[in-house]
């Protein structure tokens, strides 16, 4: 009887034992669970970039049927096309207005004169930094003047060949050259450089006067969906539109038109179709205020 009262101390002994060490093992496993989500949190949360301060002024300028786009931040200034030559007073009047001295980047997509006709005015007029363009596929007195201004003061243009990119602050410019060296048919127009322009989620694709053809290799291109797309050409209707639209798929649409243009009915039904809100510049300058994770269009 002694013996057995013994053995049943030894046992429950022992028991408490097992019991110890298992309750030690369960909160040793749940607080290395909690250690490692702990740690996934804090990875996460490191991996969050602060948010931008930046903000970039964009504005078209009402320049006619043509393209001329000036890009502020703080005292960074960008130009995209120069518009027509009889027409420059306009955009050299804007940067007057603000203020601008010196042109960092002045980039021509392409060599009709409703883009670079204004060019040779702004080489004039104030210092520029670097000068980026496509390759040149016809001549004219606008892109005499144009190239007799780079001599005169001793710049060298870039003419682009292959993807560039470059930052101001937290913005980035991408620039997309055309793939070929000619086309079946209007190489100057889709000879278009195409350039993105990204602060933050918030982003706009310039597109000069890119047609079927270059629009079909900017189909096939990654990494172009953009809050805000310049519709190509002005607005007119290219048979793969719709799937540029699609593929950009912009919140907001900008058509460079002037007040003796007749717009293309078909496109503009097709963004509001799309639900893509559309400001046209013959109806004046149109200002848009991007910052990292909004934009302000005003008109």
């Amino acid at each position: 009887m002694q013996r057995f009262r013994l053995d049943k101390k030894r046992i429950w002994k022992n028991l408490i034992a097992v019991l110890i060490i298992c309750t030690f093992m369960l909160q040793g496993c749940g607080r290395e669970k909690n250690t490692v989500a702990e740690s996934q949190a804090q990875m996460q949360a490191e991996d969050v970039a602060p948010a931008s301060d930046t903000t970039l002024t964009i504005t078209a300028i009402k320049a006619g049927d043509a393209d001329a786009f000036v890009l502020i931040a703080g005292e960074h200034v960008t130009i995209i096309d120069t518009g027509l030559d009889k027409k420059a007073d306009r955009l050299l009047d804007f940067l007057d207005e603000q203020g601008v001295s010196r042109v960092d980047e002045l980039i021509i997509t392409h060599f009709d004169k409703d883009h670079v006709g204004g060019a040779d005015h702004v080489i004039d007029n104030y210092e520029v930094g670097k000068v980026y363009t496509t390759y040149q596929s016809k001549d004219s007195d606008d892109i005499t003047a144009y190239r007799e201004a780079l001599e005169a003061k001793g710049l060298t243009e870039t003419v682009v060949t292959k993807k560039t990119t470059f930052n101001v602050e937290d913005i980035s410019f991408t620039i997309y050259p055309p793939e070929a060296d000619s086309y079946v048919s209007k190489t100057s127009n889709n000879s278009s450089l195409v350039i993105k322009v990204s602060l933050g989620n918030s982003s706009m694709l310039f597109t000069g006067d890119a047609e079927e053809e270059r629009i079909e290799e900017l189909l096939r291109t990654e990494g172009l969906k953009s809050t805000i797309l310049k519709v190509p050409h002005h607005g007119r209707l290219a048979l793969n539109s719709a799937k540029l639209f699609d593929y950009i798929a912009p919140r907001y649409a900008i058509i460079s038109s002037g007040s003796n243009s007749n717009d293309d009915e078909d496109v503009l039904k097709l963004l509001e179709k799309k639900g893509i809100t559309t400001y046209l510049t013959k109806n004046g300058n149109i200002t848009i205020t991007m910052k990292a994770d909004k934009v302000y269009i005003t008109q």
